[in-house]
Formats: C-alpha cells, structure tokens, sequence
C-alpha cells in the first residue's frame, strides 16, 4: 500500500490552507465562499403621498417620479420595480409649500444607494367645507 509520510501530510495540508486563503483573499466578494453575486439596478416609481391629514388636500408636488439607485445581492432572484416604493409622508404639513423628504421602502436583501431628487416641494391647502 501507499502511504504518506508525516511530512507530505503536512505538506499537503499547507497547500490545501494556502489556496482557501489565496482565494478568499484574492477576490472576497466572488470566493468559494459567496454563493450570492452582487447586483446594481435603478428604478424610475411615482411618489405616493402617505398621511395627509383629512383637513387637507394636495394642490401640486414639484416631481412627481423618483430615480431610485439600489444594490441587492441575488440568490437567484432579482428585485422588481413593484417590489420598492418611494413615498413621501404629509403627517405634519402646514397649508403652502412643505419640503419633505423622498423616503423608501426596500426589501431586506436591498441596500439604498441614492435617491434623484432627495427632498420634494408638496404644496398642500385646506378644505374648504
């Protein structure tokens, strides 16, 4: 039979420790060990108006689509455009002109990279009864 000596196990288990380390050094986002691949997609959503208080009603919103920017790492999926929304939120808003943030709502598996525009002019008025 074949057998090896105490210094070729070691030998070969050098080697095998220093390509895993090769590899997981060489490319940590693409290794052995990543089975996910990072992806990068945008996004062009209507901005839905959440939260405006009964007493009021929206006159204008100066854009009315947001450019959404997100990175995600698949599994075998991919993200869509209905799984994301932009909103913004019209809790606290006085009647005029209100400058409010574009907020977002992503899955887990999503990272925000940016949002085109940020901040939107929402002019709101009172009912009139």
């Amino acid at each position: 039979m074949f057998s090896l000596t105490e210094n070729q196990k070691k030998l070969i288990l050098a080697f095998f420790i220093a390509v895993l380390l090769w590899g997981y050094a060489n490319n940590q986002t693409a290794n052995v060990f990543n089975y996910g691949e990072e992806q990068a997609a945008s996004f062009l959503l209507d901005i839905e108006v959440r939260n405006l208080p009964e007493n009021y009603q929206l006159e204008s919103m100066s854009v009315e689509r947001a450019v959404v920017r997100v990175d995600y790492v698949s599994y075998f999926s991919k993200i869509n455009r209905s799984d994301i929304r932009a909103y913004v939120d019209l809790r606290s808003v006085d009647p005029g002109d209100n400058m409010k943030i574009v907020e977002i709502e992503l899955p887990s598996s999503a990272r925000l990279l940016g949002v085109d525009p940020g901040y939107i002019l929402v002019k709101v008025s009172k009912k009139e009864e």
